[in-house]
């Protein structure tokens, strides 16, 4: 996984991103740097996460989307739900979930 290290300087800093983009990829997670996502904000990208074919979706640590409005995207459906499920237990603000065959909402209630 790539990426949390700098939405948690982010965080630390005082800025909350609008949202950020949760990518489940089919490889290992890219370290080039254009497509590294530690440095995709340095590029004037958004925010963004990325889980890698060799991450354990169970094992996930996605605090620092805890309050986030997340776009969860990947192209594994079964993955994605893994994912997704992981993300949950985060308390995201809002999930916009999507893959080639279908898009998903899922917003948190208010207390």
């Amino acid at each position: 996984m790539r990426g949390q290290e700098t939405i948690i300087r982010m965080r630390i800093n005082g800025y909350k991103p609008s949202l950020v983009w949760l990518l489940v990829l089919q490889n290992p997670c890219p370290r080039s740097s254009f497509l590294d996502a530690e440095q995709v904000v340095q590029n004037g990208g958004h925010p963004e996460i990325q889980v890698g074919s060799d991450d354990i979706p169970g094992t996930l640590d996605l605090r620092a989307l805890t309050g986030l409005t997340v776009l969860l995207q990947g192209v594994d459906i079964n993955r994605l739900r893994l994912v997704y499920a992981r993300l949950k237990e985060f308390d995201p603000a809002r999930i916009i979930t999507s893959s080639p065959d279908f898009i998903h909402e899922y917003e948190r209630k208010a207390a």
